[in-house]
C-alpha cells in the first residue's frame, strides 16, 4: 500500500498513500504512534512511553498493555515496505522519512502555504491522556504547533495583503484571530482586511470585538497602534486598497492622487532566536549517525522549553547536514543570531562530545566546551549531554541579550529589550537599581501588555522590594507581585519561569500544597532550567526536606555554574537549615554585592558555628545598612524582625523559625 501519511493537527487521521484508511483500535495507540512519528529516528524508550500512557496501572500491567499497543502498530504497518516502526526490548522508534505528517509541513511552512487547511485544530483534537506525563507532553505540544499555526497564519495573510489576493483573506483572518484572541497585531490585520474590501463598518466591529476581548481577559486597552488604525479606517471617506505592507502591519490610503499610510505598528523586538546544527558524527562509522543525530534533537527539543529564546525547527537545521557550511551564512539563510554546532565521537566504551555556541553575524564563539563520558548507559549520557547543553547555551544567550540591552539608548529600547535591561538590573541588587527595574517593567507591559516575562519579571522585582521593605506598603507589593505572576501564567500556561514564581509567592502567603503543584508543574516545563531548580530547593526547605533541596541545589549548579547570587543566598538558607553552618558560611561569603539579607543570614550562620564574634560584627554591619535602606527600620529586638524573616522563607515548621531566631539572638539582637 506504500507509504502512510498522518494528520493530527485536528482529529487523527491516518491514511495510506492507495488511499486506504488505517483505522486502529484505541485512542493510545493513535497517540503512540503519532508521539513516535513526531521525532523519526529518535528511540524512546519501554520506560518513557509506559510513563507517558499507562502510568496508572502497575508495571507489570503497564508493560503489557505497552507491548500490545505496540504488536498492534507493527501489524497495521506491515503492509509498507521497509516497516517504518522499529521495536527492540528496551526502545521504539520510526524510521526516518517513513511517515509523511502535518506537523513537519506545518513546521516547514511558506508564506505561500495554505495554512488554513494545513491546521485543521489543535494536535489530536478530542483525545484525552489521563496520565500526567502524557498530559504535560500533549498540553505542551499542542500550545507550541498553535503558537506555529498563529505565525504561518499570520505570515500568509500579510503575504496574501501584499499581493492584492483578498478573495479568501476575511476567512484567514477569522481564523487567525480565532486561534489567538489577545494577539493584536492579528486584530490589526483583519481591520485593513475589511477596510482594504471596503467593509469598514465590519474592521471596525472588528476593533470592538477586540476591545472587548482585551478588557475582558486583561483589563486593559488596546495597543496605541491599534487605536490609531481604529481612527484612521473610521475618519477616512475613501476607501483604503493596499499596496503594501511591512511588518505585517502597514496599510496605505489611496483618494484621486493622494496616498496616505496609516501608521506602522512598532513589533515587539524578537527574543534571541538559535539553530542547532546536525552534530558531526565523527565515530567514522555511518551505522553511528543516530546517536549524533538524537544528541541534536534533543538539544533543539530542550531548548524550546526556554521561554526566553525562539529555537528554529528541526527540520529547517537539518538542511545542512552534511554540508560545509559557513556559519554567517546559516545565520543569514535561517534568521538566526546564535548557532550551535557540534560533533560527536565515539569509541568503544567512550564518547567525545564537543559543543559551541556562535554568534552567526561575526562568527565569533560565545562559549564551547568538551565532554567526555563512559558509556555505561548510553541514554543516561545523552540525557546529561542534553541538559547540560542545553542548560549552558540558554545561560550564555540570556546573558549575552543583557549585555545588549544595557548597551541600547532609551530611544531604541522596545518591550524585551526592556525586560532584558530591567532583569540585569534587578541582579545588581541594590534598593535603587530594583527601582530602575521595576521602571523598565512598567514600560515594557505598556508597551506590549501581553509580554508574559515582563509580568513575571515584575512579579520578581516587587517580591524583592516585600522581602527587603524598600516600600512603604510591604503587603501591596507582595499581593501585586501575585498579580503579577498569575497574569505571566494566564498568558502564557506553559511559562515554567512564571509557574515557578507564583509557587514561590505561594509560599509566602503558606499555600504549601498549591505552591508545590505550580513548582513540579514548571519543572515537567522545563527541567533544565537552573533558575527553576532553585525555587523548587526553596520549597523543599520551606517544608523541612532540607537534603533534598541541596540535592537540587547540585543539580542547579552543575546544569549552569554561572549562578545569580541569589541562588547562591538560597543554597546558603538550605544550609543554615540543615545545621551545616560552616557549609553555609563559606556559600554566603561567596557572594558579592549581595543584598543586605545574606549578611542577616551569615551573622546568623556565624552564632550556629560558635563563632560569636564574627557573628556579632555581622550583625552590626546588618543593622546599620538595614537602618539606611529600609522604609521603616524595626529597631534590636528579635520580635520587631519576625515579619522580615518571614519575607525571606515560609518554614511550614516553626521550630525552624526559632532556630534561626535563636542564632540571631546569639548574634546580638535582643528579646
Amino acid at each position: 500500500m506504500g507509504s502512510l501519511r498522518l494528520n493530527v493537527l485536528g482529529r487523527f487521521e491516518a491514511r495510506f498513500s492507495s488511499g486506504e484508511v488505517l483505522l486502529l483500535p484505541t485512542r493510545k495507540a493513535e497517540v503512540l504512534l503519532t508521539y513516535l512519528s513526531m521525532t523519526p529516528g529518535q528511540p524512546h524508550s519501554r520506560d518513557r512511553l509506559m510513563d507517558l500512557l499507562w502510568s496508572d496501572r502497575g508495571e507489570d500491567q503497564a508493560r503489557n498493555s505497552l507491548r500490545q499497543t505496540l504488536s498492534v502498530l507493527k501489524k497495521a504497518l506491515d503492509v509498507i515496505d521497509p516497516l517504518p516502526l522499529q521495536v527492540d526490548r528496551t526502545t521504539a522508534s520510526v524510521v526516518p522519512n517513513s511517515i509523511e505528517m502535518d506537523t513537519f509541513e506545518l513546521e516547514g511552512s511558506k508564506v505561500t502555504t495554505d495554512v488554513s487547511k494545513l491546521y485543521r485544530g489543535e494536535l489530536l483534537e478530542g483525545i484525552v491522556i489521563r496520565d500526567p506525563s502524557g498530559e504535560e507532553w500533549l498540553t505542551s505540544e499542542r500550545d507550541r504547533y498553535r503558537r506555529m499555526a498563529v505565525e504561518a497564519l499570520e505570515d500568509s495573510l500579510t503575504y496574501q495583503c501584499e499581493a492584492g489576493e483578498m478573495e479568501s483573506a476575511v476567512e484567514m483572518g477569522e481564523r487567525l484571530v480565532g486561534l489567538d484572541t489577545l494577539r493584536e497585531s492579528a486584530w490589526r490585520l483583519l481591520m485593513q482586511v475589511y477596510a482594504t474590501r471596503g467593509e469598514r463598518g465590519q474592521a471596525l466591529k472588528a476593533y470592538t470585538r477586540c476591545t472587548d476581548i482585551l478588557e475582558k481577559e486583561l483589563g486593559i486597552e488596546p495597543e496605541l497602534e491599534t487605536k490609531d488604525l481604529e481612527v484612521t479606517i473610521r475618519d477616512r471617506s475613501f476607501d483604503i486598497t493596499v499596496t503594501g505592507i511591512q511588518s505585517k502591519s502597514i496599510i496605505s490610503t489611496e483618494h484621486s492622487s493622494t496616498v496616505t499610510s496609516v501608521p506602522s505598528v512598532p513589533v515587539s523586538s524578537e527574543k534571541p532566536t538559535i539553530a542547532v546544527l546536525p552534530f558531526t558524527n565523527m565515530s567514522g562509522d555511518p551505522e553511528q549517525e543516530y546517536f549524533s543525530d538524537g544528541i541534536t534533537e534533543d538539544i533543539i527539543t530542550e531548548l524550546t522549553r526556554f521561554h526566553s529564546l525562539f529555537v528554529i525547527a528541526r527540520h529547517s537545521s537539518f538542511t545542512f547536514r552534511g554540508k560545509s557550511i559557513d556559519i554567517k551564512e546559516v545565520g543569514h539563510q535561517l534568521g538566526v543570531e546564535y548557532v550551535v554546532e557540534g560533533s560527536v565521537r565515539k569509541a568503544g566504551n567512550r564518547v567525545r562530545v564537543t559543543a559551541l555556541l556562535v554568534e552567526s553575524k561575526t562568527g565569533n564563539h560565545v562559549w564551547a566546551e568538551r565532554y567526555d563520558r563512559e558509556l555505561e548507559d548510553i541514554f543516561a549520557v545523552q540525557d546529561e549531554l542534553v541538559r547540560t547543553i542545553t542548560s549552558t547555551v540558554g545561560g550564555r544567550v540570556e546573558s549575552a541579550g543583557l549585555a545588549r540591552a544595557e548597551r541600547l539608548s532609551e530611544a531604541s529600547l522596545l518591550a524585551y529589550d526592556h525586560v532584558l535591561r530591567a532583569k540585569a538590573a534587578y541582579l545588581r541588587s541594590t534598593k535603587a537599581d530594583n527601582k530602575y527595574a521595576r521602571e523598565q517593567l512598567e514600560q515594557a507591559i505598556e508597551f506590549d501588555p501581553r509580554n508574559a516575562q515582563a509580568h513575571r519579571e515584575l512579579a520578581e522585582v516587587l517580591v524583592m522590594d516585600w522581602m527587603a521593605q524598600w516600600v512603604e506598603d510591604i503587603d501591596a507589593a507582595l499581593k501585586a507581585a501575585f498579580n503579577c505572576a498569575k497574569t505571566a501564567v494566564r498568558l502564557d500556561d506553559s511559562y515554567s519561569g512564571a509557574l515557578a514564581t507564583l509557587a514561590s509567592i505561594k509560599l509566602y502567603y503558606r499555600d504549601f500544597g498549591d505552591a508545590q503543584h505550580d513548582i513540579e508543574r514548571a519543572l515537567e516545563l522545563n527541567p533544565n532550567d537552573s533558575q527553576t531548580l532553585d525555587l523548587y530547593a526553596l520549597h523543599l526547605v520551606a517544608v523541612g526536606r532540607t537534603d533534598d533541596a541541596l540535592v537540587q541545589h547540585e543539580l542547579s549548579m552543575r546544569n549552569n555554574p554561572f549562578q545569580p547570587f541569589w541562588a547562591v543566598w538560597l543554597r546558603g538558607m538550605a544550609f543554615f537549615t540543615a545545621r551545616r553552618y560552616d557549609e553555609a558560611i563559606v556559600t554566603l561569603r561567596s557572594i558579592k554585592d549581595s543584598v543586605n539579607e545574606v549578611r542577616g543570614w551569615l551573622a546568623a550562620s556565624y552564632a550556629g558555628a560558635g563563632r560569636l564574634d564574627e557573628a556579632r560584627a555581622m550583625l552590626d554591619e546588618f543593622l546599620r545598612i538595614a537602618e539606611e535602606d529600609m522604609f521603616v527600620f524595626p529597631g534590636r529586638k528579635v520580635s520587631a524582625w519576625e515579619d522580615y524573616w518571614h519575607g525571606a522563607i515560609q518554614y511550614q515548621d516553626e521550630a525552624d523559625f526559632e532556630h534561626l531566631y535563636d542564632a540571631l539572638r546569639k548574634a546580638g539582637l535582643e528579646d
